[in-house]
């Protein structure tokens, strides 16, 4: 039966390479040995840091506790990717606790992550290792943390099984995956600070410490032990991780036994949105735009990349850029909310062909479109309105604003028009109820989505420098500015 789990999970990652035409298919390849490729070099770099022990043992805590926490968070995040994650996927085959338990295990070791993750553990465990004769406890010791990531990860995914298959759960995932964006950066920009200080190396010392108590920071500091001589030490540390591992296993044991012996306890119904209707808004625009409004708030997965555009708009100029210029980075932030018009015709299903085929009238039809896109230029443009400004005050570059502004906008203006434009011309289906962020496209249209996302985005990029090029003016007369400003938005 274990042997059945595993050639399922690996069918479901070769049915599309079998299913496709031979180029694409050779495509696909190419692009997974360039991904092991940049594994191995991963690898290669961080076993280098052998060379410097301190700096390798602390590295490696850091790695491991990391690791350990996004295997656990990415049930929150990524939930509805995965077709094995789900238990209820199982709750009618005759199978026992202990046979599924064991046949997921396998199944998760399966697939391209897993095998990024296990290729960048034994580059880990090369760094960890003091000598070469400590090197197979290393391995060991990576080896019983890939294998603490696969419990933890299942056993928080089976917990959250029924939560994440309504509307509540992808709420939660959302604000937890906006969350891991946010601490990202935040402790991204800390560390650049804290490593130009004279304590950071301090600091470091004291953090390796405290991680040396946690079951991954103790698999990270075991080798050394075993090469320092210090085996009592090193046998208390491995019962940290063995313990996590059976305290996973039963927490699995119980939320799968709760998961297939119950239903789904949270209602997927919400409450009426109000009395009023769509007819009596003012013409065909408003009507959409009004409709887009409502789903923009109540659908998480279409909260989320707002989110992270305030974020990139207002935040992260603060990171990137600490002096002059820093309000031409919101740009970035305006290109990214220009994308969200992108695959018009797939992100309601079949709902926009047959309104626009039941309309039969080109300019109701093309209302249609202008309602969708009212949605994402009017608050893209508004937050460029304020992030601008804000930039330019805290940065003393008030006299750049207009031309700030022009950039900006063109950029937000030239990214929603190549969206729609693709959105026509290469559409692609997107899953009718999706629990993932990540699950935006059918699994046969992968491709096509990924391609059409870089190409809004670095299209949308390519119309902001032709704005640009009014800022050396801008910086000799203020005016140029100006003028910037009305080309920006008539390109």
């Amino acid at each position: 039966m274990v042997g059945l789990f595993a050639s399922l999970k690996w069918r479901l990652l070769t049915s599309r390479l079998r299913t496709i035409s031979t180029a694409k298919r050779n495509v696909s390849i190419a692009g997974l040995a360039a991904a092991g490729v940049a594994a191995l070099l991963v690898a290669l770099g961080i076993s280098q840091l052998r060379q410097v022990p301190d700096t390798a043992l602390v590295v490696g805590e850091l790695m491991l506790v990391t690791q350990l926490l996004a295997w656990m968070l990415s049930p929150l995040v990524a939930f509805g990717v995965d077709e094995t994650v789900d238990p209820q996927r199982f709750a009618l085959l005759p199978l026992r606790r202990r046979t599924m338990i064991a046949g997921l295990t396998v199944a998760a070791t399966i697939g391209w992550l897993p095998a990024v993750n296990l290729i960048v553990l034994l580059g880990l465990a090369l760094a960890v290792s003091p000598t070469m004769a400590v090197l197979p406890i290393a391995i060991v010791c990576m080896l019983v943390q890939f294998l603490l990531c696969i419990v933890a990860s299942r056993a928080a995914s089976t917990s959250l099984a029924d939560l994440m298959s309504t509307r509540r759960g992808r709420d939660l995932g959302m604000l937890v995956g906006f969350a891991v964006f946010v601490l990202y950066f935040g402790v991204n920009a800390m560390l650049s600070r804290l490593s130009k200080s004279e304590g950071f190396l301090h600091s470091l010392s004291t953090a390796s410490t405290v991680l040396g108590w946690t079951p991954p920071g103790a698999l990270a500091r075991i080798p050394t032990l075993v090469a320092n001589g210090e085996l009592g030490s090193a046998a208390v540390a491995a019962l940290l991780p063995v313990a996590a591992i059976v305290a996973g296993y039963w927490w699995w044991r119980a939320a799968l036994r709760r998961s297939l012996e119950s239903g789904t306890s949270v209602s997927e119904s919400s409450s009426p949105a109000g009395t009023g209707t769509f007819a009596t808004a003012g013409g065909v625009a408003a009507v959409v735009a009004r409709r887009d409004r409502v789903l923009l708030w109540r659908d998480p997965m279409r909260r989320l990349p707002w989110l992270m555009i305030t974020v990139f708009m207002f935040g992260m100029p603060f990171v990137w850029v600490r002096g002059h210029g820093a309000l031409f980075t919101v740009a970035f932030g305006a290109v990214l909310a220009g994308t969200q018009t992108g695959n018009q015709f797939g992100i309601d299903g079949s709902g926009m062909w047959l309104h626009i085929v039941a309309i039969g009238d080109r300019a109701r039809a093309s209302a249609e479109i202008v309602g969708h896109l009212l949605v994402t230029v009017v608050p893209g443009a508004v937050l460029v309105a304020l992030a601008v400004p804000l930039q330019a005050v805290i940065h003393d570059d008030v006299a750049l604003i207009p031309v700030g502004l022009a950039v900006c906008w063109s950029a937000l203006l030239g990214a929603t028009a190549l969206a729609s434009f693709l959105s026509a011309l290469k559409p692609y289906a997107m899953p009718q109820s999706r629990s993932s962020m990540f699950a935006s496209s059918a699994p046969q249209h992968k491709a096509r989505s990924f391609g059409v996302s870089m190409g809004v985005l670095f299209g949308g990029a390519a119309i902001a420098p032709a704005t640009a090029a009014f800022v050396p003016l801008a910086l000799i007369a203020a005016w140029w500015g100006w003028v910037a400003l009305v080309v920006g938005v008539g390109l």
